[in-house]
Protein backbone atom coordinates (compact mmCIF):
# COMPACT_ATOMS: atom_id res chain seq x y z
CA UNK A 1 0.00 0.00 0.00
CA UNK A 2 2.58 2.00 1.30
CA UNK A 3 4.22 1.90 -2.94
CA UNK A 4 0.98 2.62 -4.04
CA UNK A 5 0.08 5.34 -2.22
CA UNK A 6 3.92 6.79 -3.36
CA UNK A 7 2.96 6.11 -6.89
CA UNK A 8 -0.38 8.42 -6.50
CA UNK A 9 1.30 11.05 -4.89
CA UNK A 10 4.13 11.28 -7.57
CA UNK A 11 1.54 11.13 -10.17
CA UNK A 12 -0.13 14.02 -8.45
CA UNK A 13 2.88 16.00 -8.00
CA UNK A 14 3.47 15.82 -11.58
CA UNK A 15 -0.33 16.27 -12.70
CA UNK A 16 -0.27 19.98 -10.77
CA UNK A 17 3.14 21.07 -12.24
CA UNK A 18 1.96 20.79 -15.38
CA UNK A 19 -0.20 24.21 -15.67
CA UNK A 20 -0.68 23.73 -19.53
CA UNK A 21 -2.76 20.29 -19.46
CA UNK A 22 -4.21 21.75 -15.94
CA UNK A 23 -5.84 24.27 -18.20
CA UNK A 24 -6.70 21.98 -21.26
CA UNK A 25 -8.58 19.98 -18.28
CA UNK A 26 -10.27 22.36 -16.56
CA UNK A 27 -10.68 25.98 -18.07
CA UNK A 28 -11.24 24.44 -21.83
CA UNK A 29 -14.52 22.03 -21.00
CA UNK A 30 -15.30 25.75 -18.53
CA UNK A 31 -15.15 27.70 -21.91
CA UNK A 32 -17.21 25.19 -23.82
CA UNK A 33 -19.76 25.09 -21.47
CA UNK A 34 -20.19 28.47 -21.16
CA UNK A 35 -20.40 29.55 -24.76
CA UNK A 36 -22.84 26.50 -26.02
CA UNK A 37 -25.35 26.83 -22.89
CA UNK A 38 -25.69 30.57 -23.53
CA UNK A 39 -25.44 30.46 -27.51
CA UNK A 40 -28.32 27.82 -28.01
CA UNK A 41 -30.53 28.79 -24.90
CA UNK A 42 -33.17 30.58 -27.09
CA UNK A 43 -33.34 27.19 -28.97
CA UNK A 44 -34.82 25.65 -26.13
CA UNK A 45 -36.54 28.41 -24.08
CA UNK A 46 -40.30 28.76 -25.33
CA UNK A 47 -40.16 32.24 -24.10
CA UNK A 48 -36.91 33.02 -25.55
CA UNK A 49 -36.25 36.15 -27.88
CA UNK A 50 -35.14 33.78 -30.85
CA UNK A 51 -36.87 34.81 -34.22
CA UNK A 52 -36.28 34.19 -37.84
CA UNK A 53 -35.93 37.15 -40.12
CA UNK A 54 -38.31 37.36 -43.14
CA UNK A 55 -38.30 40.08 -45.80
CA UNK A 56 -41.81 40.36 -47.58
CA UNK A 57 -42.97 41.66 -50.80
CA UNK A 58 -46.56 42.06 -51.50
CA UNK A 59 -47.07 41.61 -54.98
CA UNK A 60 -50.83 41.19 -54.35
CA UNK A 61 -51.57 44.62 -52.33
CA UNK A 62 -55.22 42.98 -51.53
CA UNK A 63 -56.94 42.74 -48.39
CA UNK A 64 -56.55 39.38 -48.10
CA UNK A 65 -52.57 39.77 -48.47
CA UNK A 66 -52.56 42.18 -45.55
CA UNK A 67 -54.18 40.06 -43.44
CA UNK A 68 -52.16 37.08 -44.09
CA UNK A 69 -49.20 39.41 -43.60
CA UNK A 70 -50.55 40.64 -40.43
CA UNK A 71 -51.22 37.33 -39.09
CA UNK A 72 -47.81 36.18 -39.61
CA UNK A 73 -46.20 39.75 -37.67
CA UNK A 74 -48.43 38.11 -34.93
CA UNK A 75 -46.17 35.40 -34.44
CA UNK A 76 -43.48 35.91 -31.84
CA UNK A 77 -40.85 33.37 -34.02
CA UNK A 78 -41.02 35.72 -37.24
CA UNK A 79 -39.89 38.87 -37.73
CA UNK A 80 -41.30 40.31 -40.89
CA UNK A 81 -40.13 43.29 -42.03
CA UNK A 82 -42.43 44.64 -45.56
CA UNK A 83 -40.96 45.96 -48.49
CA UNK A 84 -42.53 49.01 -49.41
CA UNK A 85 -44.74 49.09 -52.81
CA UNK A 86 -42.92 49.62 -55.98
CA UNK A 87 -39.80 47.83 -54.80
CA UNK A 88 -38.40 45.46 -57.08
CA UNK A 89 -37.88 41.20 -56.08
CA UNK A 90 -34.13 41.86 -56.76
CA UNK A 91 -33.82 44.14 -53.32
CA UNK A 92 -35.42 41.15 -51.48
CA UNK A 93 -32.99 38.95 -53.00
CA UNK A 94 -30.56 40.98 -52.15
CA UNK A 95 -31.32 41.23 -48.89
CA UNK A 96 -30.60 38.10 -48.16
CA UNK A 97 -27.50 37.70 -49.68
CA UNK A 98 -26.35 40.52 -47.59
CA UNK A 99 -27.40 37.99 -44.62
CA UNK A 100 -29.53 40.88 -43.54
CA UNK A 101 -32.51 38.53 -43.48
CA UNK A 102 -32.78 34.39 -43.26
CA UNK A 103 -35.57 33.90 -45.73
CA UNK A 104 -37.64 36.21 -48.19
CA UNK A 105 -41.41 35.88 -48.93
CA UNK A 106 -42.86 36.86 -52.25
CA UNK A 107 -47.11 37.25 -51.97
CA UNK A 108 -48.00 36.38 -55.63
CA UNK A 109 -50.50 39.04 -57.56
CA UNK A 110 -52.96 36.23 -57.42
CA UNK A 111 -52.91 35.49 -53.95
CA UNK A 112 -56.04 36.79 -53.43
CA UNK A 113 -57.86 34.45 -56.42
CA UNK A 114 -57.16 31.39 -53.58
CA UNK A 115 -59.70 33.44 -51.06
CA UNK A 116 -62.37 34.55 -53.84
CA UNK A 117 -62.84 30.90 -55.52
CA UNK A 118 -62.33 28.52 -52.17
CA UNK A 119 -63.84 25.67 -54.18
CA UNK A 120 -61.06 25.45 -56.89
CA UNK A 121 -57.44 25.05 -55.92
CA UNK A 122 -54.74 27.86 -57.32
CA UNK A 123 -53.22 27.44 -60.68
CA UNK A 124 -50.00 28.54 -59.24
CA UNK A 125 -48.34 28.77 -56.19
CA UNK A 126 -49.94 32.02 -54.47
CA UNK A 127 -46.29 32.30 -52.70
CA UNK A 128 -43.00 31.93 -53.84
CA UNK A 129 -39.88 31.44 -50.48
CA UNK A 130 -36.80 32.49 -51.01
CA UNK A 131 -33.87 30.39 -48.42
CA UNK A 132 -30.45 31.15 -47.52
CA UNK A 133 -28.40 28.12 -48.35
CA UNK A 134 -26.71 27.92 -44.59
CA UNK A 135 -30.33 27.85 -42.46
CA UNK A 136 -30.51 24.07 -41.28
CA UNK A 137 -33.36 22.01 -43.04
CA UNK A 138 -35.14 21.98 -39.44
CA UNK A 139 -36.10 25.36 -39.51
CA UNK A 140 -36.83 25.76 -43.15
CA UNK A 141 -39.30 23.05 -42.48
CA UNK A 142 -40.77 25.09 -39.47
CA UNK A 143 -40.85 28.66 -41.25
CA UNK A 144 -42.78 26.56 -44.52
CA UNK A 145 -45.46 25.09 -42.05
CA UNK A 146 -45.98 28.08 -40.02
CA UNK A 147 -46.81 29.73 -43.82
CA UNK A 148 -48.97 27.10 -44.56
CA UNK A 149 -50.76 27.03 -41.42
CA UNK A 150 -51.20 31.17 -41.44
CA UNK A 151 -52.55 30.53 -45.34
CA UNK A 152 -54.71 27.62 -44.54
CA UNK A 153 -56.63 29.84 -41.23
CA UNK A 154 -56.96 32.72 -43.53
CA UNK A 155 -58.52 30.83 -46.09
CA UNK A 156 -60.78 29.18 -43.70
CA UNK A 157 -61.86 32.15 -42.35
CA UNK A 158 -63.00 33.75 -45.34
CA UNK A 159 -65.19 30.62 -46.04
CA UNK A 160 -66.68 31.14 -43.13
CA UNK A 161 -67.16 35.12 -44.17
CA UNK A 162 -68.86 34.27 -47.20
CA UNK A 163 -70.68 31.37 -46.04
CA UNK A 164 -71.71 33.17 -42.63
CA UNK A 165 -75.35 32.34 -42.27
CA UNK A 166 -74.82 28.54 -43.70
CA UNK A 167 -72.56 28.44 -40.55
CA UNK A 168 -74.56 29.99 -38.00
CA UNK A 169 -77.49 28.15 -38.72
CA UNK A 170 -75.70 24.67 -38.33
CA UNK A 171 -74.25 26.03 -34.80
CA UNK A 172 -70.99 26.53 -36.19
CA UNK A 173 -68.62 29.57 -35.26
CA UNK A 174 -65.68 30.97 -36.94
CA UNK A 175 -63.84 31.01 -33.47
CA UNK A 176 -64.64 27.40 -32.31
CA UNK A 177 -63.39 25.82 -35.75
CA UNK A 178 -59.98 27.48 -35.71
CA UNK A 179 -58.76 26.75 -32.28
CA UNK A 180 -55.83 27.82 -31.10
CA UNK A 181 -52.80 25.87 -31.83
CA UNK A 182 -52.15 25.81 -28.03
CA UNK A 183 -55.11 24.83 -27.17
CA UNK A 184 -54.97 21.66 -29.49
CA UNK A 185 -51.84 20.30 -28.42
CA UNK A 186 -50.21 20.09 -24.99
CA UNK A 187 -46.55 19.12 -24.73
CA UNK A 188 -45.55 16.00 -22.05
CA UNK A 189 -41.91 15.33 -21.94
CA UNK A 190 -41.00 11.44 -21.31
CA UNK A 191 -39.17 10.95 -17.66
CA UNK A 192 -37.33 7.90 -16.01
CA UNK A 193 -38.31 8.79 -12.72
CA UNK A 194 -41.55 10.30 -10.75
CA UNK A 195 -40.05 13.97 -10.69
CA UNK A 196 -42.56 16.50 -11.98
CA UNK A 197 -42.01 17.26 -15.97
CA UNK A 198 -39.72 20.15 -16.23
CA UNK A 199 -39.05 21.93 -19.77
CA UNK A 200 -34.97 20.69 -21.30
CA UNK A 201 -32.71 23.57 -21.60
CA UNK A 202 -29.59 24.07 -23.41
CA UNK A 203 -27.08 23.85 -20.13
CA UNK A 204 -29.11 20.06 -19.87
CA UNK A 205 -28.53 19.41 -22.99
CA UNK A 206 -24.68 20.99 -23.53
CA UNK A 207 -22.95 20.25 -19.81
CA UNK A 208 -23.44 16.54 -20.14
CA UNK A 209 -22.19 16.62 -23.58
CA UNK A 210 -18.46 18.67 -23.32
CA UNK A 211 -18.42 17.23 -19.98
CA UNK A 212 -18.03 13.31 -21.44
CA UNK A 213 -15.87 15.04 -24.61
CA UNK A 214 -13.60 17.14 -22.20
CA UNK A 215 -13.12 13.79 -19.89
CA UNK A 216 -11.45 12.25 -22.55
CA UNK A 217 -9.07 14.48 -22.88
CA UNK A 218 -7.18 13.71 -20.01
CA UNK A 219 -5.34 11.44 -22.50
CA UNK A 220 -3.01 14.34 -22.95
CA UNK A 221 -1.21 14.59 -19.39
CA UNK A 222 -1.14 10.94 -19.36
CA UNK A 223 0.50 10.62 -21.89
CA UNK A 224 2.94 13.84 -21.51
CA UNK A 225 3.89 12.38 -18.21
CA UNK A 226 4.42 8.69 -18.97
CA UNK A 227 6.74 9.83 -21.88
CA UNK A 228 8.34 11.99 -19.95
CA UNK A 229 9.12 9.02 -17.43
CA UNK A 230 10.32 7.04 -20.02
CA UNK A 231 12.52 9.58 -21.48
CA UNK A 232 14.28 10.70 -18.18
CA UNK A 233 14.74 6.89 -17.06
CA UNK A 234 12.32 7.30 -14.27
CA UNK A 235 10.63 3.72 -15.68
CA UNK A 236 13.84 1.80 -16.08
CA UNK A 237 14.91 2.96 -12.53
CA UNK A 238 11.28 1.10 -11.54
CA UNK A 239 12.65 -1.70 -13.66
CA UNK A 240 15.35 -1.67 -11.97
CA UNK A 241 13.49 -2.51 -8.50
CA UNK A 242 11.20 -4.88 -10.00
CA UNK A 243 8.06 -3.35 -9.53
CA UNK A 244 5.16 -5.00 -11.31
CA UNK A 245 3.17 -2.84 -13.71
CA UNK A 246 0.17 -3.44 -11.83
CA UNK A 247 1.20 -0.98 -8.99
CA UNK A 248 2.23 1.41 -11.79
CA UNK A 249 -1.12 1.01 -13.93
CA UNK A 250 -3.14 1.30 -10.48
CA UNK A 251 -1.55 3.98 -9.12
CA UNK A 252 -1.66 6.44 -12.12
CA UNK A 253 -5.21 4.77 -12.35
CA UNK A 254 -6.06 6.68 -9.28
CA UNK A 255 -4.13 9.61 -9.38
CA UNK A 256 -6.42 10.90 -12.55
CA UNK A 257 -9.24 9.50 -11.51
CA UNK A 258 -8.95 12.11 -8.74
CA UNK A 259 -8.50 14.42 -11.34
CA UNK A 260 -11.07 13.58 -13.00
CA UNK A 261 -13.77 13.65 -10.37
CA UNK A 262 -12.50 17.30 -9.60
CA UNK A 263 -13.02 18.20 -13.42
CA UNK A 264 -16.85 16.53 -13.13
CA UNK A 265 -17.56 18.25 -9.96
CA UNK A 266 -15.88 21.61 -11.43
CA UNK A 267 -17.71 21.49 -14.77
CA UNK A 268 -21.29 20.50 -12.96
CA UNK A 269 -21.06 23.51 -10.72
CA UNK A 270 -19.88 25.73 -14.02
CA UNK A 271 -23.45 24.58 -15.14
CA UNK A 272 -25.06 24.84 -11.96
CA UNK A 273 -23.55 28.31 -11.28
CA UNK A 274 -22.00 30.24 -13.16
CA UNK A 275 -24.09 29.61 -16.18
CA UNK A 276 -27.09 31.59 -14.81
CA UNK A 277 -25.26 34.21 -13.46
CA UNK A 278 -23.99 35.27 -17.38
CA UNK A 279 -28.18 34.99 -18.31
CA UNK A 280 -28.56 31.33 -19.59
CA UNK A 281 -30.27 28.47 -17.60
CA UNK A 282 -28.63 26.66 -14.69
CA UNK A 283 -28.26 22.41 -15.27
CA UNK A 284 -30.67 19.88 -13.20
CA UNK A 285 -28.55 17.38 -11.27
CA UNK A 286 -31.50 14.75 -11.33
CA UNK A 287 -32.88 12.84 -7.82
CA UNK A 288 -30.15 10.01 -7.90
CA UNK A 289 -26.59 11.02 -6.62
CA UNK A 290 -25.47 7.78 -6.52
CA UNK A 291 -26.76 7.34 -10.37
CA UNK A 292 -24.53 10.65 -11.03
CA UNK A 293 -21.52 9.66 -9.12
CA UNK A 294 -21.84 5.89 -10.44
CA UNK A 295 -21.56 7.05 -14.67
CA UNK A 296 -19.21 9.92 -14.28
CA UNK A 297 -16.98 7.66 -12.09
CA UNK A 298 -17.06 4.89 -15.42
CA UNK A 299 -16.78 7.68 -17.58
CA UNK A 300 -13.97 8.92 -15.81
CA UNK A 301 -12.48 5.14 -15.47
CA UNK A 302 -12.88 4.39 -19.11
CA UNK A 303 -11.66 7.75 -20.38
CA UNK A 304 -8.24 7.25 -17.79
CA UNK A 305 -7.80 3.51 -19.38
CA UNK A 306 -7.94 4.55 -23.31
CA UNK A 307 -5.24 7.72 -21.96
CA UNK A 308 -3.01 4.91 -20.56
CA UNK A 309 -3.10 2.72 -23.80
CA UNK A 310 -2.54 5.19 -25.88
CA UNK A 311 0.27 6.19 -24.36
CA UNK A 312 2.00 2.96 -23.75
CA UNK A 313 0.98 1.92 -27.65
CA UNK A 314 2.86 5.18 -29.17
CA UNK A 315 6.07 6.06 -29.50
CA UNK A 316 6.20 9.69 -28.19
CA UNK A 317 4.16 12.23 -26.47
CA UNK A 318 3.50 13.88 -30.38
CA UNK A 319 1.96 10.42 -31.69
CA UNK A 320 -0.30 9.78 -28.52
CA UNK A 321 -1.32 13.69 -28.17
CA UNK A 322 -2.15 13.30 -32.17
CA UNK A 323 -3.75 9.82 -32.29
CA UNK A 324 -5.59 10.63 -29.13
CA UNK A 325 -7.35 13.51 -29.28
CA UNK A 326 -8.08 12.58 -33.14
CA UNK A 327 -10.06 9.37 -31.82
CA UNK A 328 -11.61 11.46 -29.49
CA UNK A 329 -12.93 13.54 -32.12
CA UNK A 330 -14.22 10.59 -34.52
CA UNK A 331 -15.15 8.88 -31.37
CA UNK A 332 -17.29 11.98 -29.81
CA UNK A 333 -18.80 12.68 -33.89
CA UNK A 334 -20.10 9.68 -34.33
CA UNK A 335 -21.26 9.65 -30.21
CA UNK A 336 -23.83 12.17 -30.43
CA UNK A 337 -21.37 14.67 -28.59
CA UNK A 338 -21.07 17.16 -31.75
CA UNK A 339 -24.14 15.97 -33.55
CA UNK A 340 -27.64 15.07 -32.16
CA UNK A 341 -27.76 11.18 -32.71
CA UNK A 342 -31.28 11.55 -33.69
CA UNK A 343 -30.41 13.76 -37.14
CA UNK A 344 -27.90 11.33 -38.24
CA UNK A 345 -28.76 8.78 -40.76
CA UNK A 346 -30.01 5.38 -39.04
CA UNK A 347 -26.38 3.65 -40.41
CA UNK A 348 -25.01 6.15 -38.42
CA UNK A 349 -27.07 5.62 -35.47
CA UNK A 350 -26.53 2.53 -35.17
CA UNK A 351 -22.82 3.27 -36.23
CA UNK A 352 -22.78 5.43 -32.63
CA UNK A 353 -23.44 2.38 -30.61
CA UNK A 354 -19.62 1.34 -30.96
CA UNK A 355 -18.35 4.93 -29.13
CA UNK A 356 -17.82 4.82 -25.14
CA UNK A 357 -18.92 8.49 -25.50
CA UNK A 358 -22.20 8.28 -26.59
CA UNK A 359 -22.28 5.52 -23.57
CA UNK A 360 -21.21 8.15 -21.38
CA UNK A 361 -23.44 10.49 -22.75
CA UNK A 362 -26.65 9.12 -22.67
CA UNK A 363 -25.67 7.71 -18.82
CA UNK A 364 -25.25 11.39 -18.03
CA UNK A 365 -28.39 12.50 -19.51
CA UNK A 366 -30.71 9.74 -18.53
CA UNK A 367 -29.53 10.91 -15.22
CA UNK A 368 -29.75 15.11 -15.32
CA UNK A 369 -32.22 15.60 -18.03
CA UNK A 370 -34.66 12.09 -17.81
CA UNK A 371 -34.89 11.82 -14.27
CA UNK A 372 -33.34 8.05 -14.23
CA UNK A 373 -32.08 5.82 -11.57
CA UNK A 374 -29.05 3.39 -11.18
CA UNK A 375 -31.10 0.68 -13.01
CA UNK A 376 -31.56 2.87 -15.70
CA UNK A 377 -27.95 3.53 -16.71
CA UNK A 378 -26.13 0.35 -15.46
CA UNK A 379 -25.97 -1.31 -19.33
CA UNK A 380 -24.30 2.23 -20.09
CA UNK A 381 -21.81 1.82 -16.97
CA UNK A 382 -21.73 -1.79 -17.68
CA UNK A 383 -20.10 -1.24 -21.37
CA UNK A 384 -17.69 1.72 -19.92
CA UNK A 385 -16.68 -0.71 -16.77
CA UNK A 386 -16.17 -3.65 -19.09
CA UNK A 387 -14.14 -1.98 -22.18
CA UNK A 388 -12.19 -0.19 -19.10
CA UNK A 389 -11.17 -3.14 -18.21
CA UNK A 390 -9.80 -4.62 -21.70
CA UNK A 391 -7.86 -1.63 -22.09
CA UNK A 392 -6.13 -1.40 -18.47
CA UNK A 393 -5.42 -5.61 -19.70
CA UNK A 394 -4.12 -4.21 -23.37
CA UNK A 395 -1.88 -1.78 -21.47
CA UNK A 396 -0.05 -3.93 -18.91
CA UNK A 397 0.52 -6.33 -21.85
CA UNK A 398 2.00 -3.32 -23.45
CA UNK A 399 4.26 -2.07 -20.61
CA UNK A 400 5.38 -5.88 -19.78
CA UNK A 401 6.51 -5.99 -23.38
CA UNK A 402 7.81 -2.56 -24.19
CA UNK A 403 9.21 -1.35 -20.24
CA UNK A 404 8.85 -3.19 -17.08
Amino acid sequence: MKLLAAIIKKELLEIIRDIQSLFLLILMPAAFILVMSLTLQGLFQPDSDFTVKIIAADLDRSPESARFLAGLKSAKSLSITELREGVSSDELLGSIKKGHYNFGLVINRDFSASFRNIARAPQTPPMDLYVEPAIQSAIQMGVKNHLVMEFLKQRTGSFFDKNRAVMSYAGITKESFLLPIETMLATRYVLKGTRSSTIPNAAQQSVPAWLVFSMYFIVMPISLIFHTEKNNGTLSRMRSINLNNRYLIAGKLAAYYIISMIQVVGMLCVGRFIVPLLGGDTISFGNSWAGLYLIASSVGCNAIAYGLLISVASKNTQMAGSLGSILIIILSAIGGIMVPKFVMPSFMQRLSAISPLSWGLDGFLDITLRNGSIADIAPECALLLATSIIMLAATGIILKKKIL
